[in-house]
């Protein structure tokens, strides 16, 4: 059987596909490729989310499939989602844990923007490149701001506290 060569979105150089079937084979080829110990992590994470975390991995999933809209994906001029968007939020799935994620919906905005809607009650959120946005009501009070200097850790904070 011949192997096919393939370059890799995270490694510098050429790897060869094989099939998978084990633990050891995927730490082996962790080890033998190169990347940093903070990819290396970030892999572990979403693979510990794929098997025991069913809303973290239907967010990382919901967000790989985001990450493939072109330009005009809506007919009507609509800006591919931002690379930066992307990553702002797969930096807070790394962070969050798995019940933060039960009861927001995720949705592409004409801007480049994602937007987070609870399915819970009243509230949303906006991220852009550098800043996000939050708008939520809850028993009869409003709480909102705009342009929020973005963090991981800030997110995470204001999402928890208003969904």
């Amino acid at each position: 059987m011949e192997q096919e060569n393939t370059f890799s979105d995270i490694a510098s150089e050429p790897i060869v596909v094989r099939p998978t079937t084990s633990y050891a084979d995927i730490m082996g080829y962790l080890h033998r490729i190169r990347i940093t110990p903070e990819v290396k992590e970030s892999v572990g994470r979403r693979l510990l989310a794929e098997v025991n975390e069913p809303y973290l991995a239907k967010t990382f999933s919901r967000l790989d499939h985001l990450s493939e809209l072109k330009e005009n994906w809506d007919g009507y001029g609509a800006e591919q989602i931002s690379y930066s968007v992307l990553e702002n939020l797969r930096e807070v799935l790394l962070i969050s844990e798995n019940d933060d994620w039960r009861y927001w919906m995720i949705s592409p905005a004409p801007n480049g923007t994602l937007s987070l809607q609870s399915k819970h009650h009243t509230a949303s959120l906006s991220v852009g490149d550098d800043e996000f946005s939050y708008y939520s009501v809850k028993n009869d009070k409003e709480d909102w701001a705009d342009h929020v200097k973005f963090t991981p850790s800030s997110f995470l904070e204001i999402m928890r506290r208003i969904v």
